[in-house]
């Protein structure tokens, strides 16, 4: 008895999605391919095009001078020397948080903005502008020298 050997279908078509179509290739009949312009050259140039404004907008956040420090670890790695230039209280809704945000301007005219977020030491209480603030890299004490009082060494809690 002789065995049939089953019959071959012919290849199915490709799938495509809208917009994108066979811009990336793949095995497939060359009688297939479509004239589309928007398939084959201007959708890799849109998507190139995004990947590169995301890459660029990623470089110049992380390089930011407007960059908001907050968290523990951010604070506890910075080292401060500079006047403070503004400060201002966020108040978080559902549970009334207060965060105080000091802005400092260094001997070099860096500014550097500081969310002091959940402090228990309320260092926001005890700053007010044009005084200067002291921090070493490192550590949570701050130096704060003001004009007509003693300077203060506060112990950042978190």
């Amino acid at each position: 008895m002789e065995q049939l050997t089953p019959r071959r279908r012919p290849p199915r078509p490709k799938l495509k999605m809208p917009l994108i179509g066979n811009m990336l290739g793949g095995s497939g009949n060359s009688s297939s391919k479509d004239s589309n312009i928007l398939s084959g050259k201007l959708t890799p140039l849109i998507i190139a095009a995004v990947v590169i404004i995301y890459g660029i907008d990623y470089v110049r956040t992380k390089n930011d001078t407007k960059r908001v420090y907050q968290g523990v670890s951010d604070i506890q790695e910075m080292a401060w020397e500079g006047k403070v230039a503004k400060k201002w209280v966020n108040i978080i809704p559902p549970n009334n948080e207060i965060h105080y945000v000091v802005q400092l301007i260094d001997a070099k005219g860096e500014v550097q903005t500081i969310d002091l977020g959940n402090d228990k030491a309320n260092l926001g209480d005890f700053v007010m502008p044009k005084n200067t603030l002291i921090k070493k890299e490192g550590s949570f004490d701050v130096t704060v020298k003001r004009y007509f009082k003693n300077d203060t060494t506060i112990t950042l809690k978190y």
